[in-house]
């Protein structure tokens, strides 16, 4: 009897600390969403939505937005737009309390200007980030350390949903955050991959695409190492609070924390990869600084069945003859025929101490970076109108100029 009174007062206590987590989940749900809200707004942007409604099942605290309407900032020329999403959730889970879902509508509405209305549809939509127990507590931290975004057979229609423009079997995303990497290891890691990506077969017709305006797979990785600049989040609102058109001010901002990141050791590494048609293409590369804060590293391109590509493309359009024509000689001397490969384009490019190397040869040099003129650029001068000549009145506004 004893044994059954110690256990269910356990488990009163693990509902009781449940629904304290649960109501505070709620509350930082909702206050990141009007901070969100706010955040936008000073970049020009315009939030609104009917209801935001926090949930009432202790099963899972969830914060509900209806009718989520995102309009960018006017364009030069005063047209704006609009994404609309029916309904949009935040949830997080009595048994995995450290992952937040954000339950996307399988519909999305999405409004350019005065003309263009277009949707996008899901088959099926995921967007999973794991939270960070160390700073759910700071209002002011990066709360999440990784996350994933998921969909299959992602539909992008015209004319109100009406007709096909694209079509993509499968998107996967990922991303990792370490904010305590130190050059040694990766701070950031993002991956991309897209499968079945084609355009409507109508398009495709009219505008005679090679391969259908089909691609097999698209991929994407990049990975920058540490350290973290410290307060990213307020050096990320500070660039995103001047103009875009002021480009001057967001380089003195940017480019004192890229110098600062590689006098500590930075370094990143990417990846690029396209299967079209017949022609896999895969490319890698590294970088990091020198002693003198110079870039080196290393990068390297392959793709197999050139020929193939390149005359289904003239084939297409026969105008792309000459421009396919001088890049093909540029990089014959990295050109290979195979039996199973067709032509095949295979190169290693090292760069560093002032020299770029391609399959070791030189070929070319490598200016120098000047960060101090990085660090303070010129400010780009509005140019000077040109002043209009006053119009010609009286008995000479019809006389011919002899």
């Amino acid at each position: 009897m004893r044994g059954f009174r110690y256990l269910l007062g356990l488990l009163i206590i693990l509902a009781a600390c449940w629904l304290g987590v649960w109501w505070y989940a709620e509350g930082r749900m909702q206050n990141g969403v009007t901070a969100w809200a706010e955040q936008l707004a000073t970049q020009g942007w315009k939030v609104s939505y009917d209801r935001l409604q926090r949930g009432t099942s202790p099963a899972a605290a969830t914060l509900t937005l209806t009718n989520l309407v995102l309009s960018p900032p006017a364009d030069s020329h005063g047209e704006s737009g609009a994404v609309t999403l029916p309904v949009v959730a935040l949830r997080i889970e009595l048994l995995d309390p450290m992952v937040l879902h954000t339950d996307l509508p399988q519909k999305i509405s999405v409004a350019v200007g005065q003309t263009i209305n277009a949707v996008v549809s899901f088959g099926s939509v995921a967007l999973d980030q794991e939270l960070d127990p160390h700073v759910l507590f700071h209002s002011g931290a990066f709360p999440y350390r990784s996350g994933s975004f998921n969909a299959a057979g992602v539909d992008i229609l015209a004319s109100d949903g009406s007709l096909l423009v694209l079509h993509l079997d499968s998107i996967a995303t990922h991303y990792a955050f370490d904010p305590d990497a130190g050059a040694d290891r990766m701070a950031f890691t993002g991956t991309e991959q897209l499968n079945g990506v084609a355009i409507s077969p109508l398009v495709a017709r009219l505008l005679s695409i090679p391969f259908g305006g089909k691609v097999a797979s698209l991929s994407l990785n990049l990975g920058l190492s540490g350290p973290v600049p410290p307060d990213l989040a307020a050096l990320a609102a500070r660039i995103n609070a001047i103009p875009a058109s002021d480009e001057a001010d967001r380089q003195k901002l940017f480019v004192p924390v890229v110098h600062d990141w590689a006098a500590k050791g930075g370094n990143g590494n990417f990846g690029l990869g396209a299967v079209v048609g017949p022609t896999t293409l895969a490319s890698d590369g590294a970088l990091k600084f020198d002693a003198n804060l110079q870039p080196q590293g290393t990068a390297d391109v392959t793709a197999d069945h050139l020929d193939e590509f390149t005359q289904a493309v003239t084939n297409a359009y026969p105008e792309t003859q000459a421009v396919i024509t001088a890049w093909q000689a540029q990089l014959s001397a990295y050109i290979t025929s195979t039996p199973l490969g067709g032509q095949s384009l295979a190169m290693h490019v090292a760069y560093g101490d002032g020299a770029v190397n391609v399959n070791g040869m030189k070929t070319s040099d490598l200016p120098p970076i000047d960060w101090t003129a990085l660090e303070n650029p010129a400010p780009v001068l509005a140019p000077t109108p040109t002043p209009t000549p006053p119009p010609v009145t009286g008995d000479g506004a019809n006389t011919p100029t002899p």
